[in-house]
């Protein structure tokens, strides 16, 4: 029986999607699970992958077009007539088919239709090898390096979520220098833009000036800010990082989505969102990380980051990280953030305030770790300080809320070893 592949909502905001490659075409076999499209959203470039399983027999929508969530964009089949569907002329070779005797006048234009028996050949020349690996987890960048270099990636140990495949294993598999240098936490290049003229914005970049021209417009913003020693907490990342393994490339973002997911489980109000006359507190605590790409700004969640280990943290972010530099995101990469983290501390920034990312009450925005002289114990000494400042919703999260937040914060990070106990 026939099964629909429609167009899914793939981010909390997604109207339409674009079909940037399908990564299966017609006659192909398809498993649940298995990534069959790349689709571009308001947010970024993420996978599709099959609720179902079956033979994809029919494709509605073509690379470059765009559907509304909902649309029907494919069809999967049995397999009983795949064989016929996929009839896109691909050779000059005619071989008379008994299927077009309704046309006999049309016999010489049916031969470049005939490819039949020479499109599986090329079929099972070119697709062999992901076949025997359909069910190995890893992202369409890791299937392409790994494609071009030969690589099997059944004998290839995965790091992302899940034990899913990243581009890094593959680099490692082939015999690379192991991780890349550390980079930004948020990173992103220059955009190359010409002198004077008009460049027009990228569907994710149309999309935050939306949403964050809408948030301050409805939204009654106000800040509160804080400052947070941070000598102990640089220690222990210091101390951990040196340790290699789980903790490897520990970075102070790690630390600081562990300490603002233990923050929001001792400030439940904060860990909410406005809804009319009511206020919404979420009961899963999921850290959603403002993240610099070529596009622009994406936010990956960081799930259940009060209840996650501080070394599972580490290797989540980083698969996030992975598939945000590659561009390619997963549906529940993207969605069902409740809080946002905004770092800045790789950059000159001493401190700055963010706009709330909607429907969330509030933002946290991380400015650079400085060097400055402190009082303690009635002398002057250096110090290690950073400046942290809380942006809220003033419907449902008044001073001492946010007073409250910022001192569990405070607190958790002078006294770091919390995030790792």
């Amino acid at each position: 029986m026939p099964v629909d592949v429609t167009m899914p909502k793939l981010s909390d905001t997604m109207e339409e999607g674009k079909i940037l490659k399908w990564l299966k075409h017609p006659g192909d076999k398809v498993a649940i699970g298995e990534v069959i499209a790349e689709v571009e959203t308001d947010k970024a470039n993420m996978e599709l992958e099959a609720y179902d399983e079956g033979v994809l027999s029919e494709v509605r929508v073509q690379e470059g077009q765009s559907a509304p969530v909902g649309a029907v964009i494919a069809v999967l089949g049995d397999g009983g007539a795949t064989s016929k569907a996929p009839e896109p002329a691909k050779s000059e070779k005619a071989a008379p088919p008994p299927k077009p005797a309704a046309e006999p006048a049309a016999k010489p234009q049916a031969a470049p239709p005939k490819p039949e028996p020479r499109r599986p050949t090329l079929v099972r020349k070119e697709q062999p090898e992901p076949r025997e690996e359909e069910h190995v987890k890893a992202s369409p960048l890791a299937r392409k390096i790994a494609r071009e270099h030969g690589l099997d990636l059944r004998a290839v140990q995965g790091t992302g979520p899940g034990g899913r495949i990243v581009e890094k294993d593959v680099e490692q598999a082939l015999g690379g220098k192991g991780e890349p240098e550390a980079r930004p936490e948020t990173p992103s290049r220059p955009i190359a833009v010409p002198a004077g003229g008009r460049v027009e914005l990228s569907r994710i970049r149309r999309t935050t000036a939306k949403r964050m021209g809408e948030a301050k417009r409805e939204i009654p913003h106000f800040y509160a800010s804080a400052e947070i020693a941070m000598d102990e907490a640089v220690r222990l990342k210091e101390a951990l990082a040196a340790l290699g393994g789980e903790y490897e490339h520990l970075t102070y973002t790690h630390l600081l989505v562990k300490a603002v997911g233990l923050a929001l489980r001792r400030v439940p109000e904060v860990n909410g969102s406005y809804d009319g006359d009511a206020m919404i507190l979420h009961e899963a605590v999921n850290v959603g990380v403002a993240t610099a790409v070529d596009d622009g700004l994406v936010v990956p969640v960081v799930r259940n980051a009060d209840r996650e280990p501080l070394a599972a943290i580490v290797r989540i972010a980083r698969g996030l990280l992975e598939r945000a530099r590659s561009g390619h995101f997963g549906a529940e990469d993207l969605s069902g953030g409740t809080f946002t983290l905004s770092n800045l501390g790789m950059l000159p920034v001493s401190e700055f305030a963010a706009v709330i990312n909607p429907p969330q009450a509030a933002i946290l925005a991380i400015g650079a770790i400085r060097e400055v002289p402190v009082v303690r114990d009635g002398e002057v000494v250096p110090g290690r300080m950073m400046t942290a400042t809380l942006s809220c919703d003033h419907r449902v999260v008044d001073g001492m809320l946010a007073g409250r937040f910022l001192r569990e914060l405070k607190t958790l990070l002078e006294n770091p070893l919390a995030l790792v106990l």
